[in-house]
């Protein structure tokens, strides 16, 4: 098995804003001769995304480096935030650039192992990494849909300050946000609402599309989330587009962000989302 033919982004997400840390923890990725494509956190959330690519084998030695940097200034307890989490690295997905696929799963199955025994964290396996048989879908896990008490992976219980952690290999998925004017957050839960049963009878713009509503309270604003797991059938402007005529009559300013990265071929579809270049996987 030769992890070094396979190229990988890694997206690991933290519960845990902190401006300092955050380019801390940039700083020592890029030491280790990653690319970063992406690390910054949000006050509301309580997260940190970051986001860097390279060789199997340094992305998992650079994931190691941060989660021993990183964890030991997160507590669940203390530290609370409008997103939905399980963990203090809440969420770890890996993607697959360049290689081998199966080499991919097996090295992630290896690594989550070697993280649950390192931090005593109970890890579940999620999407592609998955054991035959279990639950891996990703808002199942974490308790968002569904009532399922699902023993974990590895691991027993969850750790008093950094509870549990999910990590799995997936396909390419957008985050992209839509900050919006508009104080009311039942409003908003009412767009996503539409947007999720558009969703499920057939709306074919918004094939694998997640959203949900947040309060922004530092900003004074309200946030449609919104996740596109299947950029390949759906656009992020189709998307946008839905969405701003669901917002019609509403006096507001849009303000999009992209969470982490975008393929190449992604951004024809995506003129409404700002994103940096660096953010931009080939």
């Amino acid at each position: 098995m030769d992890h070094s033919l396979n190229r990988i982004v890694a997206i690991p997400n933290w519960s845990f804003y902190d401006p300092g840390l955050c380019e801390e923890a940039r700083s020592l990725v890029a030491e280790r001769g990653l690319t970063v494509h992406y690390a910054k956190g949000d006050i509301d959330h309580q997260r940190t995304v970051t986001a860097f690519s390279g060789t199997q084998s340094d992305v998992f030695d650079a994931l190691d480096v941060l989660a021993d940097f990183l964890l030991p200034y997160i507590d669940l307890q203390v530290q609370k935030g409008v997103h939905p989490r399980v963990g203090g690295l809440d969420v770890a997905p890996f993607v697959l650039l360049e290689g081998y696929e199966p080499d991919l799963i097996a090295g992630v199955t290896i690594w989550a192992l070697r993280f649950s025994n390192r931090f005593d964290v109970p890890v579940h396996l999620y999407e592609k990494a998955a054991k035959p048989g279990r639950e891996d879908r990703l808002p199942y896990l974490r308790g968002q849909v569904g009532d399922l008490d699902l023993a974990p992976d590895f691991g027993h219980y969850p750790h008093p300050k950094w509870g549990k952690t999910i990590i799995g290999v997936r396909d390419f998925l957008l985050a992209a946000n839509l900050n919006l004017l508009i104080r009311g957050l039942g409003d908003v839960r009412s767009i996503a609402k539409e947007i999720r049963f558009q969703r499920d009878h057939g709306q074919l713009a918004l094939q694998g599309v997640r959203a949900l509503a947040f309060k922004l309270k530092s900003r004074g604003m309200t946030q449609l989330s919104l996740n596109l797991t299947d950029p390949n059938a759906t656009t992020f402007d189709a998307v946008y587009a839905i969405a701003e005529d669901l917002l019609d009559g509403f006096e507001i300013f849009i303000e999009t962000e992209l969470i982490g990265v975008i393929r190449e071929r992604d951004v024809a579809g995506a003129q409404h989302l700002t994103f940096d270049p660096s953010q931009v996987v080939y």
